[in-house]
């Protein structure tokens, strides 16, 4: 089969998926660059966790009165691609006014025209209220994304299975990555969240996952061991997977909060019923739902997407730098190639890769395989060269 013609790589600074309303959070057209090699699918497996923290066949089973709900966000991942969107209520998601078509569409100014003329349409035609006109909320579709997002989990996502299982935590919760970001290693959020895992400044920075020169909410595997103690957290003030996978969005303290105030645990009696939209918001209320509908439709691709392909998993070996460097030298180990050394190393920061600051030793940098001896040999020779000098 042909390989996946397609890469992140183009879409640098990007929100989540999943909540994509108004053009200007809409994910631009992938642009391609990269051709990865592919390799076959399979169906995600959910064996063998018996051990895992809160685990049992029904941990993760939609719960009662959010089945319309898990419905819709199955239908924008597997039904609508994203030259299509929904004209929906904003609190009651299956409430459908209209499929807007933007098909041909090229730039944000004409999509969001577009958009903005079918909601007074629909407004004027069905004589809406004034708050009914405000919770027109129009969802991008994911369709086509959701493909891509598919293929391009193939790099990591046995891997972070690997990190969650030994992490005794259930492996479905690997999946929050399609809500967050869909396997890009360059999602960026407006708020500041980055990384596959969309992880919040203010969240890693007292475990110093951040400095100047690394970041690590971008490393795919550090960051998926950081969620993975982040979800426990969660769980175990929680005590329920539905509560702790919304704290994920929301934060912890707060799901605690309404769950005093409302006197439930039931998530989808809060998504009903919690008065305030301010303090608990649409990606708040619809996160789980989200969540639910990707273990669905990524569990059944090839029902909805049919001939659904992995990429083949980097080539890589991580290697531990005795002494800093340059990113100009960790260039010279993939044959000049800056794009593929971002591929594989996507925690190095701007001031590493444009501003010349040094790769501190002790950092953890990937390497194609076939470099990893050359590199070695390379940094031993440095060694020897700068002592030298000081002689």
């Amino acid at each position: 089969m042909k390989n996946f013609v397609v890469s992140f790589l183009a879409t640098a600074l990007i929100a989540p998926a999943a909540y994509a309303q108004d053009v200007a959070d809409i994910i631009p057209n992938v642009v391609p660059q990269v051709l990865p090699e592919s390799r076959n699918w399979r169906a995600p497996i959910y064996k063998n966790q018996d051990n895992a923290l809160g685990y049992n066949s029904r941990a993760f089973a939609t719960p009662k009165g959010m089945e319309k709900q898990v419905q819709f966000w199955v239908d924008v991942y597997s039904k609508y691609t994203s030259e299509q969107g929904i004209l929906h209520d904003s609190d009651n998601v299956e409430k459908i006014y209209q499929i807007v078509d933007l098909k041909g569409l090229k730039t944000d100014r004409e999509r969001q025209k577009k958009i903005d003329i079918v909601k007074k349409e629909i407004s004027d035609k069905l004589n809406l209220s004034k708050e009914q006109r405000s919770n027109l909320r129009f969802q991008l579709g994911q369709k086509d994304r959701m493909q891509t997002a598919i293929f391009y989990s193939g790099r990591y996502i046995e891997d972070m299975e690997k990190i969650f299982r030994e992490n005794k935590l259930p492996v479905e919760l690997v999946r929050l990555v399609f809500v967050e970001s869909s396997f890009n290693i360059n999602a960026r959020s407006k708020v500041g969240a980055s990384g596959m895992w969309q992880i919040m400044p203010y969240t890693a920075r007292p475990y110093r996952m951040i400095s100047s020169s690394v970041d690590k909410r971008n490393h795919p595997m550090e960051a998926t061991r950081f969620a993975a103690r982040l979800l426990r957290s969660n769980y175990n003030m929680l005590e329920s997977w539905p509560l702790a996978v919304t704290g994920y969005n929301h934060g912890p303290t707060g799901v605690a909060k309404m769950t005093k105030k409302y006197k439930s645990r039931d998530l989808s009696y809060l998504v009903d019923n919690v008065s305030s939209r301010q303090s608990f918001g649409f990606a708040s209320r619809n996160f789980y739902a989200c969540f639910l509908a990707a273990l669905e439709v990524e569990r059944n691709a090839n029902t909805y997407f049919g001939g659904v392909l992995w990429s083949k998993q980097l080539d890589s070996q991580d290697l531990k730098l005795p002494k800093a460097i340059k990113y100009k030298d960790l260039v010279k180990w993939f044959d000049g190639d800056h794009q593929k050394a971002q591929v594989f190393n996507p925690h190095l920061t701007y001031q590493v890769i444009k501003k010349g600051l040094a790769i501190p030793t002790k950092t953890v940098v990937a390497l194609p395989k076939d470099k990893y001896n050359i590199a070695l040999i390379s940094l031993a020779h440095k060694g020897r060269t700068i002592a030298s000098d000081k002689n």
